[in-house]
């Protein structure tokens, strides 16, 4: 009986999907757009507001590389809540957050309020701890994490840009272009069932060793008008596939079964984003 409810929960579920969703678009960078010289330029001396009310302008009009814009598709078997096995298939995009043209950007840490409100006007999700996880593993390149001292600067815009341009050097050093999935520069800004119990919390995991080891485990001890240079957002598409069918990736995190394919803690989500 329980197999037939899932059976049939799933066929409901695909349904709406199927009537829901629809591709993310990006749209096209306009000729005029500041590249990311000139986005930090005009950034300088503004509140982290300022800069997050002007980033997200720009990248809800396309400002951003075109090398960016095309998904990577994850595909993977992994389990439900009952043990069930799946064959999952989930999209994201190659890099963190990034404004500007194809070769002069810059990857901006953003309030995860902002981080929601993009990944909203894009019919996307920031990850959970298993899904940046996932990135990780299936990263073609897998950094090797930078911090910065920590002091009262983390929290500056020059120490986000020298942050930037580490990884910008350290990328060059692998044989990939620009596009490719990468992970382990920065943290992930999350998502967690822990959401609608904690409103007004940062939450942040990941910025992944090589070989798999997080070195920030699952913490919302800052307030959601934190960021500092480590931060960054990951867009995951709201359609994902299991077992070939369409989903959106946020009635799947509710539900009580099947949100265990994407998420490692151990209730279903009753909020799968931050208020804002």
């Amino acid at each position: 009986m329980k197999r037939l409810m899932t059976t049939l929960y799933i066929s409901i579920l695909s349904f709406v999907s199927l009537c829901a969703q629809s591709s993310v678009v990006f749209p096209c960078r306009k000729a005029e757009a500041p590249t990311g010289s000139q986005f930090i330029t005009a950034a300088t001396g503004m509140s982290a507001f300022e800069r997050d009310s002007m980033a997200y302008k720009e990248l809800c009009d396309g400002n951003m590389p075109q090398w960016l814009k095309t998904a990577v598709e994850i595909n993977d078997t992994l389990y439900d809540a009952s043990g069930h096995i799946h064959d999952v298939t989930f999209y994201v995009l190659p890099d963190f957050i990034t404004i500007g043209s194809d070769d002069d950007f810059f990857r901006i840490p953003l309030l995860p309020t902002t981080a929601q409100k993009i990944a909203d006007h894009f019919n996307a999700s920031l990850p959970t701890r298993k899904i940046s996880n996932l990135i990780h593993r299936f990263s073609d390149i897998k950094m090797t994490p930078h911090p910065m001292t920590p002091d009262e600067t983390m929290t500056t815009l020059p120490v986000f840009v020298r942050h930037d341009s580490i990884i910008e050097s350290q990328r060059k050093m692998f044989d990939k272009p620009l596009g490719s999935l990468i992970a382990g520069h920065k943290k992930d800004i999350v998502i967690s069932y822990l959401l609608a119990s904690n409103h007004g919390q940062l939450f942040i995991y990941g910025w992944h060793y090589p070989e798999g080891k997080a070195i920030q485990q699952l913490h919302y001890r800052h307030w959601d008008k934190y960021v500092d240079y480590s931060h960054g957002t990951r867009l995951v598409f709201d359609e994902v596939l299991i077992d070939g069918k369409k989903y959106s990736l946020k009635q799947i995190l509710s539900d009580p079964n099947l949100y265990a394919i994407f998420s490692d803690e151990d209730q279903p989500f009753i909020e799968t984003g931050y208020l804002y």
